[in-house]
C-alpha cells in the first residue's frame, strides 16, 4: 500500500484502491483460515468397522464395479483421488454402516445402490 500511496494524490488512485482491496481479501482468508483451525478435530483411527469420518471403505455398485473412498470433512474433499466429504450425498448415506450393508443414494447421475464390502 505504501507503494500505491507514493505518486502523489491519494483521493484519485487507482493503484491503492486496488491494494486496499487485496489486504481486504487477504484479511477475510485470514479470518476464514482461522475459523477451519479452531474447529478442526483429530480424528483418532478406531477401526471399530462402522464408517465413519476417517473411514476407508470399499464400495460395490448394482453393477459389480467396487470402488474405495476415504471418508474426509468437506475441506478435504476431492472425489477423484477417492476422497469424499462426509457432507456429501454418499458420504452422509454410509456413515454409520457396516460391512455388508446397503445403501440407496441420490447422485446427480440418478439413483445408485451400494453395498458396503470392507471398513477400515
Amino acid at each position: 500500500m505504501k507503494e500505491a500511496a507514493q505518486p502523489g494524490d491519494i483521493e484519485d488512485n487507482p493503484e491503492l484502491e486496488q491494494a486496499k482491496e487485496e489486504v481486504a481479501r487477504l484479511n477475510e482468508r485470514i479470518w476464514e483460515l482461522e475459523e477451519m483451525i479452531g474447529r478442526a478435530q483429530i480424528i483418532e483411527d478406531k477401526n471399530s468397522g462402522v464408517v465413519e469420518p476417517g473411514s476407508t471403505i470399499e464400495v460395490e455398485d448394482e453393477e459389480g464395479e467396487t470402488s474405495v473412498y476415504h471418508l474426509v470433512g468437506a475441506v478435504e474433499a476431492d472425489p477423484s483421488t477417492g476422497r469424499i466429504s462426509v457432507e456429501s450425498p454418499v458420504g452422509r448415506a454410509l456413515v454409520g454402516k457396516r460391512a455388508g450393508d446397503s445403501v440407496t443414494v441420490e447422485v446427480p447421475a440418478g439413483t445408485v445402490e451400494l453395498t458396503v464390502k470392507a471398513v477400515s
